[in-house]
Parts: C-alpha cells; structure tokens; sequence
C-alpha cells in the first residue's frame, strides 16, 4: 500500500483535501489490505460486501467525492472455510468470536464496531432479511491503491436491499444517485426487493428539500 504522504498527494492532485476524512480513509484502507491479504494467503473464496464495496464501485465511477468512512469491514464467506479462516486470522493477530448472525475478527485494540465482520453464503444475518446471502462472485476492483474482490454491483444491490437498515437507505441513495442502479439491475432482483427500491426512492423523494 502507498505511504500516508503519497496517498494525500495523491488526492490533492484530483482536488482539495480534507485531512481529517483523508486519514480515517486511509486507515481504513490499511484494514482492507491487511484482512484480504490474511484471507488471500489462507487461500479461502471471498468477496468485500458493505459500505466498502459501494465505495469500491464508486471509486470505479469515478464518484470520488461520494465516498464515505464506514466503521467496519464487511466480507461474504463459506462457511465451510471457517476453520481455515480462523487459522489465518489467529495466525495474523486477529481474534476470532461468535456474533449474531455471523463472525467476526478482532485485532488488538479494536471495538467490535471496527472489526471485519464475517457473513455467510447462502445464510440470513437477520431474521427480517427475505433472501439469504448470494453465492461468491467478486469483481476486482482498486481501492485507494489496493486491489481486493468485491461484490458484483447487482448482488450489493441486493444485500443492501435485504438488510435496509437505516446505513443501507443512505448508501442506497448515494448509489442511485450516481447512476449505479441500472434499469438492467433492477430487473434482475427479485419481486420482494423490487418493492423494497420503490419504497427506498419514495422515501428519497419525500427528503429532498424543497428548491424552486
């Protein structure tokens, strides 16, 4: 990964900088190298899902200034690969534990809320989700200097739509404004979520201010 000094020079050629946003990015982007390179080595199928894959597909867009922090990092696995990825990530320092609804791994000094998060194929997190989690089929793409697989834009689509908590709506609407949910996407997703991107846009609608 590029040096701290390289990245913001780097950011300040395409515009102003916020030094704040910047290291809290860039920090983040660490965790990603460091959890994918762990993984990576463990020789184990993943893809990055969350706010850091809807970063992801915004930065390939060139919607740089759409992007945002996000506190944890979110990964789809197997679970029949649990064991090996506990291995790896115990073997890097991480400390695996049970959570509702998946897994997670801690390195030392993290709150739970800041570590990568571990969901599964084929599984619910949640008891509200109407769909399970869909197969692994990542894309690659760059992420501040760091090439790491991510969620194909239809399937993010999808799991943002299945959980639709109160970060989903936000990232939803920052997607859909930058043009990323194509008609071709939507026809794709299944009845349920259809409904569920209908009454996300309404709710969009209703929170636009009011401009002549």
């Amino acid at each position: 990964m590029q040096t701290f000094e390289d990245y913001l020079s780097r950011v300040a050629a395409q515009g102003g900088v916020n030094l704040l946003f910047e290291t809290a990015m860039y920090s983040l982007v660490d965790e990603l190298e460091r959890i994918t390179r762990t993984l990576k080595d463990a020789g184990v199928p993943f893809e990055v899902i969350g706010g850091m894959a809807v970063n992801a597909h915004l930065l390939a867009n060139q919607q740089r200034s759409r992007t945002f922090v996000t506190r944890d990092i979110d990964l789809l696995v197997q679970r029949a690969d649990l064991p090996a990825i506990i291995r790896a990530a115990e073997a890097a320092a991480y400390t695996p534990k049970k959570m509702m609804g998946g897994f997670m791994l801690l390195r030392p000094g993290q709150q739970p809320a800041e570590a990568a998060h571990l969901v599964f194929v084929g599984e619910r997190s949640r008891s509200t989700h109407p769909l399970p989690f869909p197969p692994i089929r990542p894309e690659s793409k760059e992420v501040l200097g760091v090439s790491v697989p991510v969620a194909a834009l239809s399937d993010l689509l999808q799991m943002k739509l299945n959980s639709y908590r109160a970060k989903d709506l936000v990232h939803l609407e920052i997607m859909d404004g930058c043009g990323l949910i194509t008609r071709q996407i939507e026809r794709e997703l299944p009845p349920v979520l259809i409904e569920r991107l209908a009454a996300a846009r309404r709710q969009f609608s209703q929170e636009e201010p009011d401009v002549e």
